[in-house]
């Protein structure tokens, strides 16, 4: 793909650093985003703005999604200042999470509108986007996921493609979150045990990340932003229910029982009134309180 017609809307915690990405990879970058000053970074480097995603529409072939929520992804597509009222540009790639049925009704009325849609939603976390080390989850035309592959591995470096139906990327993704979510839950339990019994949480992770306890929140999110009490990884509570409930309305779908994924939704909802809009990792708050222990590294 010629490096000279693409757009990024949405350049939050984890859209910004992909839009970075493509911008120092020498692809000629517009920018959208619902406040300016989210992309000031972005445009000081060389990206340009574009006031609405029509604007961005006229300017790109290729228009990156990262929003965080479906009514958004739908006002970003559909809306009055949307992509569909702007430019034609070939394909709209949605990086989100937005559940595999609203994805399959998105891409059915873009294409109605002879616009592509892939869906692609990316998973590894802010520091990776830093470093352009994402997975990227894709379901789309295979064509159309070809045409956009360039850029999917500028941001990512893992691509693994689930089929050629629209919202199968979704359903993965899903499943990826719920284990997530559920490691970052028994984590902040089992640390918060093991603090209150008076050992160091450095000790607690030395064992278990040399050990079989060890998982993405042991790894990553308790030693960069847990210990050193930055709560900054980057996903909110209010995406990590969101993202839950998602995967327990497929699940309803399916007709499967999830009991384990039921509990951890709980977890999250009982969190979300008063912190919704806090990282995920201040989870670990709700059992520090519990336990009125603080589970720190200083």
């Amino acid at each position: 793909m010629a490096k000279s017609s693409v757009a990024f809307i949405g350049t939050g915690a984890i859209g910004s650093p992909m839009a970075f990405r493509l911008l120092q990879a020498a692809f000629p970058l517009v920018v959208n985003n619902r406040r300016r000053q989210g992309a000031e970074t972005l445009i000081d480097a060389g990206a340009a703005w574009a006031e609405t995603a029509a604007a961005a529409a006229e300017h790109a072939e290729l228009i990156f999604t990262c929003l965080p929520s479906i009514e958004a992804m739908d006002d970003v597509c559909f809306g009055p200042s949307g992509i569909m009222s702007g430019g034609k540009p070939r394909c709209v790639v949605d990086l989100s999470t937005t559940g595999p049925d609203d994805a399959f009704r998105i891409g059915a009325r873009l294409n109605a509108g002879g616009i592509a849609f892939i869906d692609a939603p990316v998973t590894g976390g802010v520091p990776r986007a830093r470093e352009g080390k994402l997975t990227v989850i894709a379901s789309g035309d295979p064509d159309e996921i070809e045409f956009a592959r360039p850029a999917f591995e500028t941001i990512g470096s893992t691509i693994v493609v689930v089929g050629s139906k629209c919202g199968q990327a979704q359903t993965v993704k899903l499943i990826n979150n719920m284990l997530n979510y559920t490691a970052m839950a028994a984590t902040c339990e089992a640390m918060v045990l093991g603090v209150k019994a008076g050992i160091d949480p450095n000790t607690i992770l030395q064992v278990v990340n040399t050990g079989s306890g060890r998982n993405s929140a042991t790894e990553v999110k308790f030693p960069l932003a847990i210990l050193p009490r930055t709560f900054d990884f980057g996903a909110t509570n209010r995406v990590a229910a969101k993202d839950l409930s998602l995967f327990l309305g497929v699940a309803e779908n399916l007709s499967i029982p999830t009991p384990v994924a039921s509990f951890i939704s709980q977890l999250w909802r009982t969190w979300l009134p008063t912190h919704g809009d806090e990282d995920m990792t201040t989870l670990v708050k709700m059992f520090e309180q519990w336990a009125g222990v603080e589970v720190s590294g200083k």
